[in-house]
């Protein structure tokens, strides 16, 4: 995980939106940016996940 906080928020509401960058056969690369209540970006952040086959 890799995350840049650009603005602190200190009450109410935070949303983010997960976006794809890359969805592979056995790693997926995530962007998230976190937005507070005034829609002004406070966090970006990425994810590399390892994808596992079920047992």
């Amino acid at each position: 995980i890799n995350a840049n906080h650009v603005r602190s928020v200190r009450e109410g509401y935070v949303h983010g939106r997960a976006t794809p960058i890359h969805l592979g056969r056995s790693t997926h690369v995530w962007q998230i940016m976190i937005y507070d209540g005034a829609q002004r970006l406070a966090c970006v952040s990425r994810i590399t996940m390892s994808i596992l086959e079920r047992t």
